[in-house]
């Protein structure tokens, strides 16, 4: 068994550097785009699909089996409620995703199944530093997922066009009720994620790291666009970010002093 998890974690760290690569290549050279163009060309349809892919590929070949189980079920869930919602205006309110995150099955794109895991995966380690109870963890964590959207929605449902709401709200276009969907559908994959993992948890690195970086890329980019509300909802997380990975070393040092 050691010897058949050292040739996975092996195969992993050759898989994750060209992978990692091409990701950074392409979060460098979004950002670029925008500022210097105000945004990708027609012709770099592809970019932003293959984007999220890689994050998806990252984040897989860093998990464990148990960890894939538990992402496939946040995908799952993830993509399921946005086919209800495209189909039926339910949860988030009446949407349609347009062809540049193409392709799509029934209605929503195939990449949306990768964004949903690798944001997941993200707020799951993050909200793990705190040591909050399960029930605080979960609610927590549907926060936290929800405060991204104000970072991503602004830019997706607007200058990126990825997809167009029917109905409009006060916060650059989205309704409301878009936000109280995401916290609902947040809190059923984080309580489904804590029964799969069984108590049952391992810090990765890499998923913090490429959550973080997404959020990161969605406040550059609102920044370049002048989307001021939805910089501050970024720059508010990452420093919450931030916050969070130091709490255990803060308590650890504050047990030692103790003594």
């Amino acid at each position: 068994m050691a010897i058949d998890s050292m040739i996975k974690s092996r195969g992993a760290k050759i898989l994750v550097a060209p992978l990692a690569l091409a990701y950074a290549v392409m979060w460098v050279g979004g950002i670029g785009s925008h500022l210097l163009h105000g945004g990708p060309p027609a012709h770099m349809w592809w970019a932003a699909p293959v984007f999220l892919a890689l994050a998806g590929l990252i984040l897989l070949v860093t998990s464990n089996a148990g960890e894939i189980r538990a992402l496939v079920a946040a995908a799952a869930i993830g993509v399921a409620s946005e086919v209800v919602g495209v189909r039926y205006g339910f949860l988030y309110g009446e949407y349609a995703y347009t062809d540049a995150l193409r392709p799509l099955v029934f209605g929503v794109p195939l990449v949306m199944a990768s964004a949903w895991m690798v944001l997941a995966a993200y707020v799951r380690q993050v909200v793990s530093y705190i040591r909050l109870p399960a029930w605080a963890e979960v609610t927590a964590a549907s926060l936290w997922m929800t405060a991204i959207d104000l970072v991503i929605d602004p830019l997706a449902a607007g200058r990126l066009g990825y997809w167009r709401w029917v109905e409009g709200g006060r916060y650059y276009g989205i309704p409301a009720r878009n936000f109280l969907g995401w916290f609902i559908v947040s809190f059923l994959i984080f309580s489904l994620i804590g029964v799969l993992e069984g108590g049952r948890r391992r810090a990765n690195p890499w998923a913090r790291l490429i959550g973080l970086s997404i959020v990161v890329f969605f406040t550059a980019i609102a920044l370049i666009h002048g989307l001021m509300l939805a910089v501050s909802a970024g720059a508010t997380l990452c420093v919450l970010d931030l916050a969070a990975a130091r709490l255990p070393a803060r308590i650890k040092a504050m047990r030692v002093s103790s003594r």
